[in-house]
């Protein structure tokens, strides 16, 4: 399976686009192997793309209170990066490698934002994910004191 296909197919967030749209950030993604254990994202950096897992598991760490917990763990076709991209800030949460041989594709900021300028479904998915993440957040937030 190409990247373009795996991109199209695997990936519900992507599943809307184009063939052109699909190719065009497939084409300048990178992959990036990581191990377990290995951190992916550091909580407070700059992300410099959406980052969409095409083997293995990651684990999300996020301050809620006063604690650093593990909030959830993402597999295949899933994705993450995306808030603070849109919103031009640095990652909220740490994301660990929680397999070996954990493959990821970085899709650039400037190619994620370049589809999103020109498909209105696709930006409505996007700010769905922002609104659905930032409502979870928000939950385990007033849950712990």
């Amino acid at each position: 399976m190409t990247v373009t296909e795996f991109l199209k197919q695997q990936v519900p967030f992507l599943s809307g686009l184009t063939e052109d749209q699909a190719h065009f950030l497939a084409t300048s993604a990178e992959q990036l192997v990581f191990n377990k254990g290995q951190t992916v994202i550091f909580r407070g950096v700059t992300v410099d793309g959406l980052h969409v897992i095409a083997a293995g598991k990651v684990t999300v760490h996020a301050k809620v209170g006063k604690e650093t917990l593990q909030v959830a763990e993402l597999g295949p076709g899933q994705v993450f990066g995306e808030t603070s991209i849109i919103e031009m800030t640095v990652a909220g949460a740490t994301i660990k490698s929680a397999e070996d041989e954990t493959l990821i594709f970085v899709l650039p900021e400037e190619a994620f934002k370049q589809i999103m300028g020109t498909d209105a479904g696709f930006t409505e998915r996007v700010m769905a994910l922002i609104a659905e993440r930032k409502k979870a957040n928000a939950d385990r937030n007033e849950k712990k004191p």
